[in-house]
């Protein structure tokens, strides 16, 4: 028996102080209203006589110690309640002397009245609590004596004398149903002054004792309403469209008491009652919609609120016109493009025809190349997509001074060489930079040999080569440049000199 009541000892202790809060769902267990908790366990006692709580002398079947009781209190609220609590018990390790005796006929029955506040610490169907007051109780013990430990006759003076201190628990709240709930706590009653219940005053034990319990019992709250709880409450998940009619729905727990009275506000100073309502918003943006229920003639109420966003109505999104600022861009001009839409909001997307793709409603681009490109416009709502395309023709860019091009510099060569010369070079670059310049700039490409050189048409072959390859390899496409050996010029030229004779001619040609 012993071990039965160190087990139920460990485990209530260890449920009530330890199991973490149940994650279960919410349930009311009423409030504002008057309870009756009766509750029977196991007493211990810690004192002068006994310092550990598990150790139980004597034959327990002739001896348990026992612990019963009945509070009645005021339930304030769900979580948090105040009772007055009558606790009377056989606390038989009182008589455990640090000598041996016979303690049979000791007297160990002690009472107590309770003052104690109790707060849930969750409003899950498993909920712990603490519970914590004031206490005040007496009953029969022996004054302690060498004398009467050793059953010494006439030595052993009774007394019954009034103690008084603090409580504290731990339990767990079982929720049966809105009105009852079954309970597993345990406690401790500390008492003052030190001889109080054990007849000891020796202060062998903190110059306080205690009295504990370890109980099981049931609440009954006589309360008639149960609250109303809002359960659930249906709200629209999507934006929707102004002008069109709302449904919301809302649930609540199916033993609140009747009648329960619904207030549902609208965010837009309009109201509407009753579980479910129809409502249409006049106009788009956020709105929070709220629902008060109550029930009790107002005296209990749960709220709950969402968020409902309204936009306008879809109208199908119309281009109606498409335009360019310039229709034949040159690859240097920057392009305006713009659109008439009509619609509700939309989002453009624009095709430029050479892999660049914009959004907006007025991008700008500059072609690279000249070509024809044609330019599509998406244009996307609420309705879907609509199309429109357009075609710009894009010409190469020229600067205003290629078109005043007439002639350019000619590059001279030593004798029998098909060399460029630094003096060459430095004419055929100022050759090349007109030629980068304006892309729509050919040449025609004409060597010279003088009187006197030997081999005339091959050496003037090779100095025009000699100059194509040179405006080739600074960048000057190929497909622009014409060359020719002009052979031996006549001493009539207009070129004085065999020096001015030995030359290449870069001609412009458009």
């Amino acid at each position: 028996m012993k071990k039965l009541v160190l087990l139920f000892l460990f485990t209530t202790i260890a449920i009530a102080g330890l199991t973490p809060i149940v994650a279960s769902a919410q349930v009311e267990r009423g409030a504002e209203s008057v309870y009756i908790r009766p509750h029977v366990g196991i007493s211990y006692y810690m004192g002068d006589s006994e310092k550990s709580p598990f150790n139980f002398d004597g034959d327990m079947f002739d001896k348990f110690p026992y612990n019963m009781g009945l509070e009645l209190g005021y339930q304030f609220t769900p979580s948090y309640s105040v009772g007055l609590d009558f606790r009377y018990g056989d606390y038989t390790q009182i008589t455990d002397f640090e000598v041996p005796t016979t303690t049979e006929d000791h007297p160990t029955t002690r009472w107590a009245v309770r003052v104690l506040a109790r707060k849930l610490m969750s409003a899950g169907k498993i909920a712990p609590y603490w519970f914590g007051g004031v206490n005040v109780g007496g009953g029969d013990s022996y004054v302690s004596s060498v004398a009467c430990a050793n059953n010494v006759v006439g030595s052993c003076v009774t007394q019954n004398k009034m103690g008084f201190g603090l409580s504290a628990g731990l339990g767990l709240d079982f929720y049966i149903n809105p009105a009852t709930s079954f309970f597993i706590e345990t406690g401790l009653d500390s008492q003052y002054p030190d001889d109080a219940s054990d007849g000891r005053k020796d202060n062998g034990f903190t110059g306080w004792d205690f009295l504990g319990n370890h109980s099981l019992g049931i609440k009954v709250n006589f309360n008639r309403v149960t609250p109303v709880e809002i359960t659930d409450m249906i709200c629209p998940v999507s934006v929707v469209d102004a002008g069109t009619p709302i449904n919301f729905t809302a649930s609540v727990n199916e033993k609140a008491t009747q009648p329960v009275d619904y207030l549902w506000t609208f965010g837009d100073e309009t109201t509407a009652s009753g579980m479910t309502v129809s409502h249409t918003f006049a106009r788009a943006g956020s709105y929070t919609v709220g629902l008060t229920a109550s029930n009790g003639s107002g005296k209990y109420t749960s709220v709950k609120t969402c968020m409902v966003e309204v936009k306008d109505p879809c109208v199908p999104a119309t281009i109606t016109s498409m335009r360019a600022s310039n229709m034949s861009p040159d690859t240097q001009t920057a392009v305006a493009f713009s659109a008439n839409v009509a619609g509700s909001d939309s989002q453009y997307r624009w095709d430029m025809g050479d892999g660049t793709k914009l959004t907006g409603a007025s991008p700008s681009h500059t072609y690279s190349k000249a070509g024809t490109y044609t330019v599509t416009l998406e244009v996307e709502n609420c309705a879907g997509v609509v199309k429109r395309t357009m075609t710009i023709t894009v010409v190469p860019y020229e600067a205003a001074i290629c078109r005043e091009i007439t002639e350019m510099n000619s590059a001279y060569f030593a004798a029998n060489s098909s060399a460029l010369t630094d003096e060459g070079r430095a004419q055929l670059k100022e050759n090349l930079d007109i030629l980068l310049l304006c892309p729509n700039l050919n040449v025609r490409v004409e060597g010279w040999a003088s009187a006197g050189e030997r081999r005339p048409q091959e050496l003037s072959e090779d100095r025009a080569r000699a100059v194509e390859q040179y405006y080739v390899d600074n960048g000057v496409s190929a497909g622009r440049i014409v060359s020719s050996g002009k052979g031996r010029s006549g001493m009539g030229s207009k070129k004085e000199g065999l020096a001015q004779i030995r030359r290449v001619d870069t001609i412009p040609v458009r």
